[in-house]
Parts: C-alpha cells; sequence; structure tokens
C-alpha cells in the first residue's frame, strides 16, 4: 500500500492511496513533538478522535436493501407496503456541496511551494555558515594571534578601537 508523508508544523498527517479522502494520523510522532503541558490535552482529543473513527468503520458504507416482498407477503394491505416503497424511493437526501477542498489544496500547494524554496533558502545559508566556518577555521589560533594582526583584515573593528585608544589618550 503506497503512502505518501507529509508534515504541517506539528501534524504529521498520511494519506494512503487506497483509502481517498482518508486521512491517517500518526498520533505518536505528533505527541513526540508536543510540550509536556499540552499532551494530556492531545490525549483527549485522540480518544474522542478515535472514538468517532471506529463509530462511522462500523457503520456500513451502503445501505441495506429493504425485502420489499417479505413485507408485502407480511402485511395485510399490500398497497400499503407499494405506498411506503413508493415514499421510500421518493426520499432523496441531499449531500453537502464540497467548497472548501479547492481552497484547501490551493492553500496546501502554497505552503509547499512556501517550504520549497525556504528551504532553497536554507541550503544557501548551511553554505555561507560553512565558508564562515571555514575561513575561521583557517585563521590562526587568537592565543598565538597579535593585535595588529587580528585587526588586519577588521578595517572598522580597528578604526573604531584607534578613535576609543584616542579619546582616553591624557
Amino acid at each position: 500500500e503506497q503512502q505518501q508523508w507529509w508534515s504541517y508544523g506539528k501534524a504529521v498527517v498520511s494519506t494512503q492511496s487506497t483509502g481517498a479522502g482518508r486521512k491517517v494520523f500518526d498520533f505518536i510522532k505528533i505527541t513526540s513533538q508536543l510540550p509536556a503541558a499540552a499532551r494530556a490535552d492531545f490525549g483527549a482529543l485522540r480518544s474522542k478522535f478515535e472514538s468517532a473513527h471506529s463509530s462511522m468503520a462500523a457503520l456500513p458504507s451502503a445501505l441495506e436493501p429493504i425485502d420489499w416482498s417479505f413485507y408485502s407477503s407480511r402485511v395485510g394491505d399490500a398497497s400499503l407496503v407499494d405506498d411506503f416503497k413508493a415514499k421510500y424511493a421518493g426520499v432523496s437526501i441531499p449531500r453537502p456541496e464540497d467548497t472548501h477542498s479547492a481552497a484547501i489544496g490551493a492553500a496546501e500547494a502554497e505552503f509547499k511551494k512556501e517550504m520549497a524554496e525556504y528551504l532553497a533558502g536554507a541550503e544557501q545559508r548551511i553554505a555561507q555558515f560553512e565558508a564562515s566556518l571555514a575561513g575561521l577555521h583557517a585563521e590562526k589560533p587568537l592565543a598565538e594571534m597579535t593585535v595588529s594582526e587580528y585587526l588586519a583584515d577588521k578595517p572598522e573593528l580597528r578604526e573604531k578601537i584607534e578613535a576609543d585608544i584616542e579619546s582616553r589618550a591624557i
């Protein structure tokens, strides 16, 4: 079974290819990322979710068909059963229109785009920091360096120190 994992901040979600539209939450991973103060509330939320989820899973995916012939043979007036059958067939339960999935999908796509840009920028920042760190490692140790050697590549600091020395001169 193919799965895709995404992490939205603190929520870890798996979209399974066989369960279209179903989300499976990795509660253990989410709990490990929460502060200790929030874990009790999250545990209560998890138990409510699992209770509702198990209740929904217990329901059949489609209603069982009614055996109208059984009722016709048991009820004395067959026209009464036919009347119920006609009324039952006339009942339609409207399904709510999905008006939010497109907006959620767009927000998710935007979030993924922002994260990709952030990660690309992070790679550049990491490279800059590693270059700075390499430069620091290449320098002579401070214990072996003179003040002039230290200030040689820091002209702003040199000027500031010289100005401070001149202002304190007697």
